[in-house]
């Protein structure tokens, strides 16, 4: 029996809060100080939401549900080394300041696109706001 390489999956989450997007300054080498999404490696034995759920909670100290993340796309990544699973929660209320863990520097809500560490974590916060410019002016 041959051993197997399997592809990683990493689950980022988009979390609307206070009328904007959710977003932490990493702490860890790749990406160190850049913006990005909450998120992380999905664990063996949890579920793609649970796993989201944690690493909102552990990044950010935000707590969503996990029946309410909706799954917006997954994604490869260039090099082939992960699949990017992207959920997004309905928009979350959050009482006082964030807490996070020590891969993280701070936690930050954007009320715009932003430049992250990442061009994939881009594309979905252009697309979180141009939807959601879109849903605003349709109302």
């Amino acid at each position: 029996m041959g051993s197997y390489d399997n592809t990683p999956t990493v689950v980022v989450v988009l979390v609307p809060i206070r009328g904007g997007l959710l977003m932490i300054r990493r702490g860890v080498t790749d990406g160190h100080g850049e913006l990005a999404m909450p998120g992380g490696y999905q664990m063996r034995g949890e579920t793609w939401q649970e796993a989201g759920v944690r690493e909102v909670l552990e990044e950010t100290g935000v707590r969503i549900e996990a029946d309410r993340l909706r799954l917006l796309t997954v994604v490869t990544t260039p090099d082939r080394r992960q699949n990017l699973l992207f959920g997004q929660t309905p928009p979350v209320e959050h009482e006082g300041s964030f807490v996070h863990d020590s891969e993280v520097l701070e936690v930050v809500v954007v009320d715009e696109p932003v430049r992250t560490a990442f061009p994939l974590h881009d594309e979905m916060v252009e697309r979180f706001f141009r939807c959601r410019l879109t849903a605003e002016t349709e109302h």
